[in-house]
């Protein structure tokens, strides 16, 4: 089972409302052995007793391997996962936890701009946290629809006047197009929130030198895809062929076989899945890829675009 494949036995040790909508959850060790180390941007994938798997960012403190902390938002009409978290995850609830992943990096740059909306506060707040440690220049927009959705805002408030909120009462609304109009070379964006915020950034930051957004989705972005057609897969370094079809994932058929590749979100948006392509033509549905021509794919959602693929697996 999942939980028994290099997954990590945690126990809630607190839990705090943070806003109408978000409560943290802090996890630890039951023994309280440290926890593997993380630096900001970096996920956990968290395993209920529902054994549904779901991607949460980091967003606490990186120095602390005493605990981890996410956040997790209520959704009425989401999988079931946040209802569960909110109803009855308790203290001293168990949970099984991958080690953290980090698909998101602070990558050298000049300056910085972090861009949140809602939750997508979760992995900016520890950037930001070491930013401000490292003395590097940076300047954060926090979008909140009021004050009673506004999450962390104590630590918010202790960052200084790097951090804006936007938010009625506070600096107002938060103009995507107006912030983002002129390029800035050197300038480092880092996003993350709903998909309707993320596109906004997106498409005002068509005109910026490429490599200068850097952000994390939540959700798929929509996606025109061929009917699905089986194919093959082959799988180089194991030297395996697997029988990908039309109804199932590529990711499905290959952990079928046991190949060692594993997925998170299942969705085309954490990254978790990448496999490199060595031959064939991808049809890349995910929601990370802006290169059609990438030579990287993530086989839970993109397919062959013929009958053969392979892949360095």
């Amino acid at each position: 089972m999942a939980r028994d494949r290099g997954m990590l036995r945690l126990v809630v040790t607190r839990m705090s409302r943070e806003s109408a909508g978000i409560v943290s959850i802090e996890l630890a060790d039951a023994t309280g052995r440290p926890l593997p180390a993380w630096e900001p941007g970096a996920h956990i994938d968290v395993q209920l007793i529902t054994r549904m798997q779901r991607q949460y960012s980091l967003c606490g403190d990186p120095a602390d391997l005493r605990s981890y902390r996410i956040a997790v938002l209520r959704e009425d009409f989401s999988r079931g996962v946040s209802m569960y978290v909110h109803d009855f995850l308790h203290v001293g609830s168990v949970v099984h936890v991958r080690p953290p992943r980090n698909l998101f990096p602070v990558l050298p740059a000049s300056e910085y701009l972090l861009l949140a909306a809602g939750i997508g506060i979760t992995p900016l707040l520890p950037m930001a946290r070491s930013l401000s440690r490292a003395r590097a220049p940076w300047a954060m927009n926090y979008a909140v629809r009021d004050e009673a959705n506004l999450p962390f805002a104590s630590e918010l408030e202790s960052l200084g006047p790097a951090v804006t909120i936007n938010a009625p009462g506070r600096a107002g609304r938060l103009d995507l197009a107006a912030l983002l109009a002129a390029p800035h070379p050197g300038l480092g964006v880092y996003a993350c929130g709903p998909a309707r915020f993320i596109d906004g950034v997106v498409d005002a930051m068509g005109h910026w030198p490429s490599g200068s957004l850097h952000l994390e989705r939540f959700e798929p972005k929509p996606v025109v895809a061929l009917p699905n057609a089986p194919f093959t897969v082959h799988c180089a370094r194991s030297n395996l062929d697997v029988e990908v079809p039309a109804e199932r994932t590529m990711l499905q058929a290959i952990t079928d076989v046991d190949l060692p590749v594993t997925g998170s979100c299942l969705r085309g948006v954490c990254g978790s899945c990448a496999v490199r392509v060595l031959d064939g033509e991808v049809e890349h549905r995910d929601s990370l890829t802006t290169d059609p021509d990438s030579r990287v794919m993530y086989p839970c959602v993109s397919r062959a675009r013929a009958a053969r693929l392979t892949i360095d697996v």
